[in-house]
């Protein structure tokens, strides 16, 4: 009988303590920043009805849902080939949102300035950076039209990577109106733009020669000089842009010169009129975050004015974005991020005679604020130092009987192996400290 795999299926992962502990500060970070800008928390289910996914709306990611079997009665094969699948996991966090506006609209503010941290699935090809499973840390104003929104959203993420320590990264601006503004005056049919726009998305991750060469075969050859010029990565002609679509350049501009007076020489901000954003309920500005040494993303969103009206309810304006969190991850880790620590200390057991008055001191220093690990079971102390190490505790505590009777503890620094004995009243204080 062969031994059932240890290895989570592909695009999946198992974390170790240390990545657990470290990806959760940085989503603490995350979370803690959102909320400084205003933004509330809200949650929606990991599943929804396909209706909710389905649609136009999500583009090539609809192809990569996992869709999810009837099941029961509703599961009936005799009926014939159809549609075998109801519901499917989520593939993003803004299709849901949408219907979670939808539905509770009427007791939420207006507008409506929400975050979101949830796990995300899409059924594509596994890579470096790219999985399928992953977490998604979306921002989103609901109800107004204002490009400030565009502005706040982005000083929002600007200011995570600033939190998280980081390069500076480079935010890449465009609006979709400007791109069929374009497509108009290079006299583009309309059936052949939607396959121009995922062509040319691919500009960061296939580069500028396999991707004129892709346009050059839809266009039969004929690529405006314009368009190659973008594609090439020459410095955009924002003169030309201007004349090609006032109203959207107008509202580029602006958040452009307001983000650039915001971060005190922190980030670029420029504007790209290659630069699509593949789902197709964008609407408008579409931006997106870039680190030096990374090809692709690490994060971006836009405008999506109207997305509610796909359940039934009035347009409502719209815009957010979402971090990619994985590629942040992997950009925190090739910074040399330290680990997260341990536990400010580890109780050792001294005798079970002696566990209750170590378990009570393990609650007065988790009440004075302090991350305390009591040993569990018995063992020598030996074994007990040891795992206070392997949790990467910053001290080992023993509470003896001669401690206990002294009402005071032995204190061993794990990092340096100092020990020295301290009263109970100035615990505390020790754990509380910084390293020398």
């Amino acid at each position: 009988m062969s031994a059932i795999p240890t290895t989570p299926p592909s695009g999946f992962r198992d974390f170790l303590p240390d990545s657990c502990a470290l990806r959760g500060r940085v989503i603490e970070t995350i979370t803690r920043v959102y909320r400084s800008y205003g933004f509330s928390p809200i949650d929606t289910p990991s599943v929804e009805d396909l209706a909710v996914l389905m649609g136009k709306a999500g583009g090539e990611n609809e192809k990569l849902i996992f869709k999810i079997m009837k099941r029961g009665e509703k599961l009936d094969l005799s009926q014939g080939a159809g549609e075998l699948a109801d519901m499917g996991l989520r593939f993003d966090l803004t299709l849901p949102l949408a219907r979670y506006y939808s539905r509770h609209r009427g007791v939420l503010p207006t507008p409506f300035k929400a975050f979101h941290i949830g796990p995300v699935w899409r059924a594509e090809r596994a890579q470096k950076g790219r999985y399928r499973e992953f977490i998604q840390c979306d921002a989103d104003i609901l109800g107004s039209e204002s490009v400030h929104c565009e502005i706040e959203v982005i000083s929002a993420v600007m200011s995570v990577f600033k939190e998280l320590t980081l390069s500076a990264p480079t935010v890449v601006l465009n609006d979709r109106r400007l791109l069929f503004a374009l497509c108009d005056q290079w006299h583009i049919p309309e059936d052949k733009r939607g396959a121009l726009f995922i062509a040319m998305d691919k500009l960061d991750k296939a580069g500028p020669e396999a991707v004129l060469a892709d346009i050059g075969q839809l266009l039969g050859g004929n690529i405006p000089e314009d368009l190659r010029a973008f594609a090439q990565g020459g410095e955009a002609d924002l003169e030309l842009l201007r004349k090609t679509a006032p109203e959207a350049m107008a509202g580029l501009l602006q958040i452009r010169d307001s983000l650039r007076g915001l971060s005190d020489s922190y980030g670029q901000f420029i504007i790209s009129p290659t630069l699509v954003r593949g789902l197709d309920y964008y609407t408008g500005p579409v931006f997106e975050f870039r680190l030096a040494g990374f090809s692709g993303s690490v994060g971006g969103g836009g405008r999506y004015d109207g997305l509610t009206e796909k359940f039934g309810g009035p347009r409502t304006p719209a815009c957010g974005l979402s971090i990619g969190f994985e590629r942040l991850m992997l950009a925190i880790e090739e910074a040399g991020a330290k680990p997260a620590s341990g536990p400010d200390a580890c109780l050792t057991v001294f005798s079970e005679e002696l566990r209750p008055q170590s378990l009570r001191l393990a609650k007065e220093l988790r009440a004075a604020g302090l991350r305390i690990d009591v040993y569990p079971g018995m063992g020598k102390l030996k074994a007990q130092f040891k795992y206070a190490d392997g949790v990467k505790a910053r001290y080992a505590l023993v509470l003896g009987p001669d401690e206990a009777a002294a009402g005071e503890v032995n204190a061993k620094e794990l990092a340096t192996g100092a020990e020295k004995k301290v009263s109970l009243a100035d615990l505390p204080a020790l754990l509380k400290s910084k390293p020398a």
